[in-house]
């Protein structure tokens, strides 16, 4: 099976992004779907819009809403959210209704809690906040610590960057302090 060289693909396709897990996002006209090193479409589906491939699955949404899809194209699980993030560290961020959680491949949500915002594993803590502000959460939806901020970034290197009351500092992933 022959490689087709970026070039090549842009003569095929409107757009083309890297590859990932083998396959590359493209858009024909207003449609989005994956494809083969050789150009050729990976699935028949077409979509309003695709993601690349991250642990398997890839964002996709057409008109009965937002989901993930397997490499075969194929719809990973029925329910339909509102917003989807990647699939990082076995979980993906979903937004439904009002709240944000996180699902599991098969779409079943990974813990019941509800967030105001939450936000992409890294190091095995995701960003969230609720009325009480912004903290990190665990994989089963637990706070890692009891302290809240102002607003906080993600875990890169065991620091994540937090803010309360105008001051900047890092914390570790159990919520204290780094010197």
């Amino acid at each position: 099976m022959e490689t087709k060289t970026r070039a090549e693909l842009l003569k095929m396709y409107d757009e083309v992004d890297p590859f990932s897990e083998g396959l590359a996002r493209v858009r024909k006209g207003d449609k989005w779907f994956h494809i083969c090193p050789n150009g050729t479409p990976a699935y028949g589906q077409k979509y309003d819009q695709v993601g690349p491939f991250s642990e398997g699955l890839a964002q996709a949404m057409d008109n009965s809403g937002c989901f993930h899809i397997r490499h075969d194209g194929s719809p990973a699980y029925e329910q339909r959210f509102n917003e989807i993030g990647f699939f990082l560290e076995g979980l993906a961020k979903v937004h439904q209704g009002d709240k944000w959680f996180h699902i599991r491949p098969d779409g079943n949500p990974a813990y019941e809690q509800r967030f105001d915002y939450a936000g992409s594993f890294s190091e095995g803590l995701a960003r969230a906040c609720d009325n009480s502000g912004w903290f990190h959460i665990r994989f089963d939806g637990v706070p890692a610590y009891g302290q809240r901020f102002d607003a906080v970034i993600a875990f890169t290197g065991g620091l994540a960057l937090v803010s309360k009351d105008g001051r900047s500092f890092n914390i570790r992933h159990n919520g204290t302090k780094a010197d």
